[in-house]
C-alpha cells in the first residue's frame, strides 16, 4: 500500500470538527489499536492521528492483554479474526483484569458485524462495534461516545447502555 492510499483514508477535517472528544482543554486520549494486518493498524492509526490522540499499535490480542495490564489506555480499538487469542478471546481477558483496565471502552473493528456476531461481541464485553472498511466519521462516532461514558473513572457502569445503542444500530 502507498502513502496515497493510506491518505486517501484518513479523516477529512469537518469529521473531526463535529465530533467532541472532550472539548478543547482536554488532554490527548490514549488508544490502543489491535489488528493482526500492518495495512489496518496503519489506516486506524492515521485516523488516530487526525482525532488527536496518542496511540500504540499491538498485532495480537496476546499483546493487547499485555498491553492493557502494564499501559493505561482510554480505548481499545480491537480486531475480532486474529490468529491464536481473538478480539473476543482478548476482550474476556481483559475485563477479568483487576482495576480500571476491566472497564476501558473496547471498540469491535471488525468486516463481520452483521446484527447477530454484533450481540456476540458486546455479549463479552465489547462497548460497541465499528464495521470494517473503517467509515472514519463512524470511528469518530464511537470514540467519542465511549470517552464521554467513560468519563474520569472509567465505563464499567456505562458499558450496558452504550452496548444497547450498539446493537440498535445493528438491527
Amino acid at each position: 500500500m502507498s502513502n496515497q492510499d493510506a491518505s486517501e483514508d484518513t479523516v477529512q477535517p469537518n469529521v473531526v470538527q463535529s465530533v467532541n472528544f472532550g472539548g478543547p482543554s482536554s488532554k490527548p486520549f490514549r488508544v490502543l489499536i489491535v489488528d493482526d494486518l500492518a495495512e489496518n493498524r496503519l489506516r486506524l492509526g492515521l485516523c488516530c492521528d487526525q482525532f488527536g490522540a496518542i496511540h500504540e499499535e499491538v498485532a495480537s490480542g496476546r499483546e493487547a492483554v499485555e498491553a492493557a495490564q502494564s499501559r493505561s489506555f482510554d480505548v481499545i480499538l480491537m480486531d475480532i479474526l486474529m490468529p491464536g487469542m481473538d478480539g473476543m478471546a482478548a476482550t474476556r481477558a481483559i475485563r477479568a483484569l483487576p482495576g480500571r483496565v476491566s472497564s476501558v471502552p473496547i471498540i469491535a473493528v471488525t468486516p463481520a458485524a452483521a446484527p447477530g456476531e454484533v450481540l456476540r461481541y458486546l455479549s463479552c464485553g465489547m462497548t460497541d462495534v465499528v464495521p470494517k472498511p473503517v467509515d472514519p466519521a463512524r470511528l469518530a462516532e464511537a470514540i467519542s461516545a465511549a470517552l464521554a461514558q467513560a468519563g474520569p473513572s472509567g465505563g464499567a457502569g456505562r458499558r450496558k447502555a452504550a452496548g444497547r445503542r450498539a446493537a440498535e444500530r445493528a438491527a
